[in-house]
């Protein structure tokens, strides 16, 4: 069953990249910048997954508890600095979403 109206403020941002370079020098900028965002208030999951069919493109999804959560780490110094490295390595097209229906998560196994 959904949980539904607890998590009103809940955001999803959904990343999607195409690297130009090596897959394996982005995972390594990528890595660098999860353990700065991992690190900061407010987040929930962080991951990084692989299209199957093509290696150079990736989506980073990232859950936050709220959209001022995800600003605030934006915001952070640092934060910049990271984002660089991974514009030199790929392109980007990102969106936010706001949570209506959660059926699994870390808290709930799979039956």
């Amino acid at each position: 069953m959904a949980n539904q109206g607890d998590r009103a403020g809940n955001v999803t941002f959904v990343n999607r990249f195409t690297v130009a370079g090596e897959p394996d020098d982005f995972e390594k900028a990528f890595a660098r910048i999860a353990e700065f965002m991992t690190a900061q208030p407010g987040i929930l999951g962080y991951t990084l997954s692989r299209d199957i069919g093509n290696p150079k493109r990736y989506v980073n999804i990232a859950r936050w508890e709220d959209a001022q959560a995800l600003r605030a780490a934006v915001a952070r110094p640092g934060f910049q600095e990271h984002v660089q490295d991974l514009r030199q390595l790929a392109e980007s097209e990102s969106d936010l979403y706001v949570e209506r229906q959660c059926y699994l998560d870390e808290s709930t196994p799979a039956s």
